[in-house]
């Protein structure tokens, strides 16, 4: 009758450190744990991290932030004007809209009611300021302390003489 086969030679590797060294495939669920667990790892770290920064935060930085609002005065009455939509030109001529919604702070002797009748001096006074701006003169960041002034003393010439502080609640420039 008929006995086993033996295995053929292509079959079997010979020597053992061949059969160590021989591919193996890998399953969809160890390439996945590959991934997952140093992203587990990583997360946990991320977030033992932030969770020891926190405990150990410096507490003097906010003490003096505190410190300096109290020594602060009391804001006036304020009249938030309504947004500016304005189109302003940049170098070479071409349009760009910006956005500007403002809100004058006067100083806190002055009477709210007393402030109304200034509101279209005010507006029409900024509006003429922000239609010269330049679209680099207006996209620049280091200049939105500059605009705030030059929009404070356009306000004084306008007849808002107690107006102490222009605010820019809102700007968007396209």
């Amino acid at each position: 009758m008929s006995t086993p086969a033996e295995p053929k030679p292509a079959d079997k590797p010979a020597d053992p450190a061949a059969a160590a060294a021989a591919p193996k495939k890998s399953s969809a669920v160890g390439g996945m744990m590959k991934l997952l667990i140093p992203a587990i790892l990583a997360a946990g770290a991320s977030y033992g991290g932030a969770r020891a920064a926190a405990a150990h935060a410096p507490q003097a930085p906010v003490q003096q932030a505190s410190a300096h609002h109290a020594d602060a005065p009391a804001p006036g009455p304020t009249v938030a004007l309504e947004p500016f939509l304005i189109t302003i030109n940049d170098s070479r001529g071409k349009g760009h809209v910006m956005k500007v919604s403002v809100a004058v702070e006067f100083d806190h002797l002055a009477k709210e009611d007393a402030l109304k009748p200034f509101a279209p001096r005010i507006r029409d006074a900024i509006l003429t300021y922000l239609r010269a701006l330049t679209y680099e003169e207006a996209g620049d960041g280091a200049r939105m302390e500059k605009m705030r002034t030059d929009m404070l003393e356009r306000c004084a010439k306008a007849g808002a003489s107690s107006a102490v502080r222009v605010l820019v609640t809102d700007f968007v420039l396209q």
